[in-house]
């Protein structure tokens, strides 16, 4: 007995070990809002902290937030300085420079009860819900609390997250019944630390990808130990932390036979029914805005942005989704493996080339494991993560299309890499239950956290060397 806890436990304490000791100096190393879209999410999960719930401040057809003088002083240093920094780094500018400058901006924390607050507008962050920053949130809150400047703050929010994250993720890695070692390797990708280093909802979203999935993987093996609390709990986590996620509840599916649904349809609806009722909701409620700002900006018509009048295109024009998002697919492959890898920065930090190879075979290779399931077991496991990878894949470009892409544009646009990590954790299921071959009785660990050694470093590298 002892010794099966011990199994169970040492890939998580490993992950967890890896983890917060790469993420840590990765916080450090970053320089501020230096994260994709850092200020946009710093401002969503500040309006958050304040008790602001929908973004209803509009001012000139844009939703923000009003912020103090010196807040909004320093968020424009910062956001000024990443833009000469992206332009000027190849030129040898380094950050050092930058932080020296920071040091003449006039004192952020005098008298401002005289100073009219100053408008900030969301820049794409307008629709995430909460349950994507709940540990942002409440450092946020700290950090007002303390009277924190922008840097202060900010690292106080990256520790929360790389923190909560981490424990959300180990968590998974704890109680999946196999591919143990596939999920620390998924979780230790560059994409993946460097997602719970920075301000992002990417984090959140993987966390509780990988908690559903190896929730519902264990329901399937040994419905014995399923608990309906927690699936519901972290389905309806997955489920609102990004739109796409919704697919996640198909997952419940796997737990049982077709034919016994109609005996614990009470069960299904306690784990799927929150989710499928509160996304559509949150959607509704901040009227699907995904910054379609971006593209009025570009045309005068906003009609072709609006997903019913898409829906309705799409019905009269049936081919033109599939083509868009195939060329898309077809057109961008390279760069969308390389960000499902990681890029960071401002997606604009290249890992060594090797690093991209090296790490995409790993991935491959770590999910060969025999899931212990029967004939009718697996098959159903193949077929629902089979199913829940593809939808998520589809709903992914679907929504890019509906909301982001010109009806006149060949290709699907906005679609990056990086989504698709949160796929990857049902993605393992499915080679596993798929190919139900073993690997040699310690080659996934070795597999795994010779991966992760190398994500970690290699992140770390190219981070301090970019910057720095």
């Amino acid at each position: 007995m002892r010794k099966r806890v011990l199994a169970t436990c040492r890939p998580a304490s490993i992950f967890v070990l890896l983890s917060l000791t790469f993420g840590s100096i990765i916080i450090f190393a970053n320089p501020p809002l230096r994260g994709p879209d850092e200020i946009a999410h710093f401002l969503r999960i500040y309006s958050y902290s304040r008790g602001e719930l929908l973004p209803v401040t509009e001012i000139n057809a844009r939703k923000g937030i009003f912020l103090s003088p010196g807040l909004y002083n320093q968020l424009y240093f910062f956001k000024t300085a990443g833009e000469v920094f992206a332009s000027s780094r190849e030129e040898g500018m380094r950050y050092g420079q930058i932080m020296a400058e920071y040091s003449n901006v006039a004192d952020t924390q005098g008298d401002e009860t005289e100073q009219a607050s100053m408008f900030a507008p969301f820049a794409g962050t307008e629709g995430y819900n909460p349950v994507a920053y709940i540990p942002y949130i409440v450092a946020a809150e700290i950090g007002r609390l303390l009277r924190l400047d922008l840097p202060g703050m900010l690292l106080l929010m990256r520790f929360f997250g790389l923190l909560a994250f981490t424990a959300a993720a180990a968590y998974a890695i704890a109680v999946t019944p196999a591919l143990k070692w596939a999920f620390v390797l998924i979780a230790m990708l560059p994409v993946s630390l460097y997602s719970r280093t920075v301000l992002s909802a990417d984090g959140a979203a993987l966390s509780y990808a990988l908690a559903i999935t190896a929730l519902c993987f264990r329901a399937a093996r040994n419905p014995a130990d399923a608990k309906v609390w927690e699936r519901s709990l972290w389905m309806t986590l997955c489920a609102l932390s990004k739109q796409p996620q919704i697919i996640f509840v198909l997952l419940e599916l796997m737990v049982c036979r077709l034919k016994d649904l109609p005996r614990r349809w009470r069960s299904l609806a306690i784990v799927v029914l929150p989710g499928l009722i509160l996304s559509p909701l949150w959607v509704v409620a901040v009227s699907a805005d995904i910054a379609v700002w971006r593209l009025l900006e570009e045309r005068n018509d906003s009609s072709e942005f609006d997903p019913l009048w898409k829906l309705l295109y799409m019905w009269d024009h049936p081919y033109h989704f599939p083509l868009a998002a195939w060329s898309a697919l077809s057109g961008w492959a390279g760069k969308l493996w390389q960000e499902l890898i990681g890029i960071v920065g401002w997606q604009d930090i290249m890992l060594p080339p090797w690093t991209y190879v090296v790490l995409t075979v790993l991935l491959l290779l770590v999910p060969f494991q025999k899931p212990q399931l029967d004939g009718a077991v697996r098959a159903r496991v193949t077929v629902i993560s089979g199913l829940v990878v593809l939808g998520y894949t589809v709903l992914v470009y679907l929504i890019f299309f509906l909301i982001y892409t010109p009806i006149d544009t060949d290709h699907v646009r906005g679609v990056q890499g990086r989504y698709f990590v949160i796929a990857l954790p049902v993605a393992a299921v499915f080679i596993a239950a798929l190919v139900n071959r073993e690997l040699p009785r310690g080659m996934p660990a070795a597999i795994a956290i010779a991966g992760s050694m190398i994500a970690g470093i290699t992140t770390v590298d190219e981070v301090l060397r970019a910057h720095w």
